[in-house]
């Protein structure tokens, strides 16, 4: 080795010494090292909002740590937890969150959006109970279920939101009491409890602190073990007689995206555990009949599991989502059961393709590949739409279903034309070639998809395919690539919430 060489070798050896020292002291730097985001799936002064500040206020007294409430309202709670589970998993976005999120993400994209999550902590839990207007003819728990028995469907019940905690726990009373009443949503609690005022209805269902300060709002039953101390003269359900409704509550909480270091996690365990035995943290909320607990781990997400199956079995039963069950192709639909069926669709094409080369209508070979391939497209198509959202009858399952109404009937008549005028089709060697590697370029794109996900492996199939079928204009094809991307992204992955493939590698980064 020269001087000189061992002067330059010594010179980068020694600064990637001092980058590789640099490297392992942000490794092993101690959490938090810069600002917490704390982010809320609703605007300021919600409830879970004043429990993500009340947090932070707390949680003050016992870390060094600097805490930034962020409000990302939409969606139900989509809108915040893509926040979260677009980030890295590095502790540094709490996502705060109740039970009712779990009823949307059942409807937006189900078990992909809680197992997307690491369920850190349950701080408190919010009996629900039946509220009445002392003002109607009708207010007294017993007078009401006597009323609905003997009105079947007549009864109306108010509460926020078709499908959430509020309107399940409504159909949980209804079937324990074989009850038949109409559930009116409204785009918040306090137009619902106004409706209720207004005698618009005859039960709002909610939380026991919504009739503070209204000396008009009775609650006429409360589902909890024993009479809570803010509201000694409120009955359970139990002393009314019916077992059963002793455990619904609305739980508040906090959760971190998947995959966060268990040595952060346990920074938070710890942490939450000193808020939940706060003193000023347990009289602020047992003021208002809030039971305050600590539930973290494993038990918790136990839990939301459990709240996860109630969802989806009161929302099937409510016809809002579909029964998955009865249809079993949508099990297909995921993971590696639908690149089974992918790969098995192509078998079948390929020896379709043979029989057809070795017989004497090879000419048809090229197209015949490619209306095959097209319908596999569509098969494809529809599999993935039964696990996209269909709680609406314009959702993101009607985009690929769509493109099936079109695709299926247009392929299938081409076959048939094919079939029929295979005698007026001149092919060639070269062109079959084309399309088959065409076909086989198509293949590749979708089981990469698996891997580095949808809008990757989209902008490359896009670009690629026009070079290869002879399109020079490279700048246009980027354009349209790109296009098609950004257009998916906004439309199907922000606004409709489709669960497009982000890819084995990549999954981590969204």
């Amino acid at each position: 080795m020269t001087p000189k060489f061992r002067k330059v070798f010594s010179f980068f050896n020694h600064r990637f010494l001092i980058l590789l020292i640099f490297s392992f002291g942000l490794l092993l730097a101690e959490f938090p090292s810069k600002p917490i985001k704390v982010v809320v799936y609703t605007g300021p002064g919600g409830l879970i909002d004043i429990t993500a500040r009340k947090f932070t206020a707390i949680a003050n007294k016992y870390v060094d740590a600097t805490f930034v409430v962020e409000n990302k309202p939409g969606a139900g709670g989509i809108v915040a937890l893509k926040k979260v589970i677009q980030s890295p998993a590095d502790g540094y976005n709490l996502y705060a969150c109740t039970k009712s999120n779990i009823a949307k993400f059942i409807l937006a994209g189900g078990d992909n959006y809680v197992d997307a999550l690491h369920w850190t902590a349950m701080l408190m839990a919010d009996p629900e109970c039946v509220i009445t207007n002392k003002k109607n003819d009708i207010s007294d728990w017993k007078a009401i279920v006597n009323h609905a028995k003997n009105n079947p469907g007549e009864q109306n019940w108010v509460g926020p939101a078709t499908g959430g905690l509020d309107h399940v726990t409504a159909m949980k009373i209804w079937d324990k009491y074989s009850m038949e009443a109409k559930w009116i949503p409204f785009k918040s609690g306090g137009k619902a409890l106004a409706s209720l005022l207004g005698k618009q209805g005859i039960a709002y269902v909610g939380n026991p602190r919504d009739a503070l300060g209204n000396p008009d709002l009775y609650i006429a039953a409360v589902s909890s073990r024993q009479r809570l101390d803010a509201f000694p003269d409120t009955p359970t359900f139990t002393e009314l007689g019916m077992s059963g409704l002793e455990n619904e509550f609305m739980w508040r909480g906090f959760a971190l995206k998947a995959g966060t270091p268990p040595e952060i996690i346990d920074w938070y365990t710890a942490l939450f555990k000193k808020v939940t035995a706060d003193p000023n943290w347990r009289e602020f909320w047992g003021r208002g009949g809030i039971d305050v607990e600590f539930i973290g781990g494993d038990d918790f997400t136990e839990m939301v599991r459990e709240d996860a199956a109630t969802f989806e079995y009161y929302l099937t039963k409510s016809a809002i989502i579909s029964d998955s069950n009865i249809n079993g192709l949508a099990k297909l639909a995921k993971g590696y059961p639908l690149m089974g069926v992918i790969i098995g669709l192509f078998i079948v094409l390929a020896i379709i393709g043979l029989m057809i080369y070795n017989s004497g209508a090879s000419q048809i070979l090229g197209r015949v590949m490619v209306i095959g391939f097209f319908l596999i497209v569509s098969a494809v198509f529809y599999l993935q739409s039964l696990i996209f959202p269909v709680n609406s009858v314009i959702g993101a399952a009607a985009i690929p279903r769509l493109w099936i109404t079109v695709l299926v009937p247009l392929n299938l008549l081409l076959l048939m034309r094919t079939i029929r005028r295979q005698e007026e089709i001149e092919g060639s060697g070269s062109k079959i070639n084309l399309v088959l590697a065409f076909i086989g370029f198509l293949v590749v794109y979708l089981i990469v998809m698996l891997y580095i996900g949808y809008f990757i492996s989209t902008f490359v199939f896009v670009v690629g395919s026009a070079i290869y079928l002879g399109y020079d204009k490279l700048k246009i094809s980027l354009m349209v690539a790109a296009g098609w991307v950004l257009f998916s992204y906004i439309i199907f992955y922000k606004i409709l919430f489709v669960p497009l493939p982000m890819g084995v590698i990549f999954e981590g980064l969204f």
